[in-house]
């Protein structure tokens, strides 16, 4: 039996989460035995089904985390993230994953992780903080709002604007996996969902 079923809900999220857990003294954990699954219906799969196929695979882990962003969800215009998060481990505990389960909501969405470890994003783009700076103005003016409100609000278009319309690149979930590589765990903390994740994962994978 394995440690972890991590179940996310795309492919971002998968590689920038596979990075991570690599880092499991940064973490404050011991090594785990994980496998990282993915929703084929994303974030409103994991809403709609997600504790129903974990529960196909209990007695193969010892402990189930659930993640998707709050953004997309089918949710996020309908209820609070903390509703939704009681319902579904509300579920994940009526199939049996009492107190070896956790539910975990971004909230709006995984890039605002990446605005928390900006250093991460600076060497991936081989760009200068002032540089980055600049596009980030650039888009709050556009935008009308102020940087700090984009990072919290609108994280994943920021990304977007950066990547795709000012330094011309795509984006796939290689990026999510080596920025998540170059990121510092202690920088991630301050984002409350990263942090949450956190907490579970010392609770139940103490060093």
């Amino acid at each position: 039996m394995k440690d972890l079923l991590l179940y996310v809900a795309d492919a971002d999220a998968l590689a920038f989460m596979r990075s991570i857990l690599r880092k499991h003294q940064a973490l404050g954990i011991r090594q785990i035995a994980v496998d990282i699954e993915r929703h084929p219906l994303r974030d409103s799969g994991m809403v709609q089904s997600g504790a129903q196929l974990t529960r196909m695979k209990k007695g193969l882990y010892h402990k189930a985390l659930l993640m998707w962003d709050h953004h997309g969800s089918g949710r996020d215009h309908k209820q609070a993230p903390v509703a939704v998060q009681d319902e579904i481990q509300r579920d994940l505990d009526a199939y049996t994953w009492k107190d070896n389960s956790a539910v975990i909501i971004l909230v709006p969405e995984l890039e605002q992780w990446i605005w928390y470890c900006e250093s991460a994003l600076l060497n991936h783009c081989g760009i200068t903080s002032e540089q980055l700076q600049g596009f980030v103005d650039a888009y709050a003016r556009k935008m009308s709002k102020s940087p700090d409100e984009l990072k919290a609000e609108q994280p994943k278009e920021l990304f977007e604007y950066v990547l795709r319309d000012r330094l011309k690149r795509t984006i796939s979930p290689r990026d999510f996996e080596e920025i998540g590589s170059r990121a510092g765990i202690q920088g991630l903390i301050a984002c409350d969902s990263f942090q949450a994740i956190v907490d579970r994962l010392r609770a139940w994978f103490p060093l």
